[in-house]
């Protein structure tokens, strides 16, 4: 009886003194991040028959168990990628929406100060000083223009180079993950403490990505991203990395390296930190430059198409102020191809008005072209003409050598103006302050003329109908120079060697007053520059140019205050996730402590136990001597 006493004190000291370690261990590693807490299962021995009765025989310690919860675990990665993404979209909007509040503002700034020096102008148009500084005020809007674009790029290339030490770490996750797994299999017993490294690899992973945790049947997992690329399965991790896009090479994508193959991983598969490097790169930057392009052209294209309607100093035809956004090498610069294309097609702009933001596809399956816009609306073209052409969203997209079958090329029209924008003119006398477009005329409509060529004919009326489907050209006098046409016309209209263009537009009865005979002071050319600064150019008539400054700020704001607040929103979800892991994976030192003082107790009454044992057996062995 002695020696089962002694066997059943033995075996509470000893499960004690496993709860008593259990519990040390636990309040060691109560700051430890991501452990989780154990405690000691303890069970009955099997009993043994003896005198017709089953008889207990003591305790021992079954195994030490791990809290955790796998759904809770699981919310908690969640809501990290979300909170990360978020916070994450949120810095980079507050970095570009002060950017946009004060480099970049600028840039209407220096816009307003050219239309007021235009203004300074108009009551002086021979003054040469005036002239100058009119001069110098544009090179200021393009100078701001090209830094505000030199600033975004260079925010493109730091973000680039922030993604791919992103997918630095992320590839040492998973090998590191890996080795976690290889110590697994390796282990006798489950091991808590190495399952604790793994789930603190799993929530670091999901601040950059989304991740979802699935075990094996040999115990081991598989770690997916995004919504189902496998970036560790079992003692196997793949490799993340970013390769050339296709066909623009310059703006690197995602892919996942698995075996000798590589997968492409769609941008908006990826959540968390890495998906809003991403989409700050592509989207975010690439919508403000696309904006500040079309600002740009804008600016660059009404001022230059003005220039064109008013003589200079000298009696010529203004020359243009700005480059031509519509040269031979900035209209091909605006399709990206494959290095190994050799299709020709040069991208012109033609209406202000109509031209969107965005990136443009055009592909060819051998037989048809199909065009897919910004907002991803499919349409089928077909280009026509010598050479054939179509337009499109106020762009003229000429195709001089076509596509191959299956190809597929980006248009990209806006991306490049800011930078591209500069001044060409350097004599202040060209500017061209008398309009040809006398003030005779009586014009309420938007249409316009623009001579293309001087001839004989110095003078000349161009009558709309009163129905506005035809248009003649008439003599200062009232005689017809060219028989009634329909309008607006196909084409460029002579007369007597005078060639002009009339856009569509005019309203009916509308007459443009034509005179090509220079006239000293003559300034209307200007006061049609100056209401350039309001007049409603862009969004098909919606807008002005300061307008779309105003608008593309406005739009940065508010996607800011968006980010803003859904931050707020997922840090609350994410405290509350991390509170229910708490809950059950978290060390309480208060509990901790009452364990302690409780082990403490059944470690002392057990050794009791094998004092009495003890004390009977010597008393036993008195008795018999």
């Amino acid at each position: 009886m002695g020696f089962d006493l002694l066997a059943l004190g033995a075996q509470g000291v000893l499960t004690a003194q496993r709860q008593l370690n259990t519990t040390g261990h636990n309040i060691s590693n109560v700051n430890t991040e991501g452990y989780s807490r154990q405690s000691v299962e303890q069970r009955a021995n099997d009993t043994a028959y003896w005198s017709a009765n089953q008889w207990g025989q003591g305790v021992h310690a079954a195994s030490v168990r791990r809290n955790y919860d796998k759904f809770a675990a699981n919310e908690f990665s969640i809501s990290t990628s979300a909170l990360s993404h978020a916070t994450t979209r949120n810095s980079q909007l507050t970095m570009l929406d002060d950017m946009m509040s004060h480099s970049a503002k600028k840039i209407p700034e220096n816009m307003n100060e050219f239309y007021g020096a235009v203004k300074g102008l108009t009551d002086s148009p021979s003054d040469m000083g005036a002239r100058k500084v009119v001069l110098e005020k544009s090179r200021l809007v393009a100078a701001g223009l090209n830094d505000m674009n030199t600033i975004l790029q260079a925010q493109e290339m730091d973000t680039s180079v922030e993604i791919d030490a992103t997918l630095t770490r992320m590839n040492d996750i998973g090998a590191e993950i890996v080795d976690v797994h290889k110590a697994l299999l390796k282990s006798q017993a489950v091991d808590n403490d190495l399952l604790d490294r793994h789930q603190s690899l799993i929530n670091e992973l999901s601040e950059f990505t989304q991740v979802s945790v699935n075990q094996r049947d040999d115990g081991l997992y598989n770690v997916i991203i995004g919504s189902g690329h496998t970036l560790v399965s079992g003692l196997h991790a793949s490799e993340l990395k970013t390769v050339p896009g296709d066909p623009d090479h310059q703006k690197r994508r995602l892919a996942l390296v698995e075996g000798k193959s590589l997968k492409a991983i769609d941008n908006d598969d990826i959540r968390g930190r890495l998906g809003a490097m991403f989409e700050y790169r592509d989207n975010t930057l690439g919508q403000v430059r696309d904006e500040l392009g079309r600002l740009a052209a804008g600016f660059s294209v009404s001022l230059n198409d003005m220039q064109s309607q008013g003589f200079d100093l000298s009696g010529a035809i203004g020359e243009k102020i700005f480059t031509d956004f519509n040269d031979e090498r900035i209209s091909r610069d605006r399709v990206i191809k494959g290095s190994n294309s050799t299709a020709d097609i040069k991208v012109t702009l033609e209406n202000l008005s109509a031209l969107k933001i965005g990136d443009y596809h055009l592909k060819y399956d051998g037989s048809q072209y199909t065009l897919v816009d910004p907002e991803k609306n499919m349409v089928n073209v077909t280009p026509t003409g010598t050479p054939p052409a179509f337009e499109y969203d106020g762009l003229k997209i000429q195709v001089d050598a076509g596509l191959a079958a299956g190809e597929r090329v980006i248009i990209r029209p806006l991306r490049q103006a800011a930078g591209q924008i500069g001044v060409i003119m350097e004599d202040p006398a060209k500017i061209a302050a008398q309009s040809y477009v006398s003030s005779k005329s009586n014009v309420t409509g938007q249409g316009d003329v623009k001579i293309l060529a001087q001839g004989a004919q110095q003078e000349f009326q161009v009558a709309i109908s009163p129905d506005a489907t035809q248009f003649a050209v008439l003599d200062m006098k009232g005689n017809i120079l060219v028989a009634p046409q329909a309008y607006p016309p196909t084409g460029s209209v002579n007369v007597n060697g005078t060639v002009f263009e009339l856009s569509d537009g005019a309203a009916p009865e509308d007459v443009f007053a034509i005179s090509l005979q220079p006239a000293d002071g003559e300034n209307g050319n200007l006061i049609r520059m100056q209401k350039l600064q309001t007049q409603k150019l862009m969004d098909g008539g919606r807008s002005s140019l300061i307008d779309v400054y105003e608008g593309l700020n406005t739009d940065i704001g508010v996607q800011k205050a968006s980010f803003a607040r859904l931050e707020d929103v997922s840090r609350v979800e994410h405290d509350a996730a991390a509170g229910r892991v708490a809950e059950i994976s978290g060390v309480n030192l208060d509990e901790e402590a009452a364990n302690m003082m409780k082990f403490q107790q059944a470690y002392m009454a057990s050794s009791r136990i094998m004092t009495a044992a003890n004390e009977t057996f010597e008393t036993l062995l008195s008795a018999t001597r």
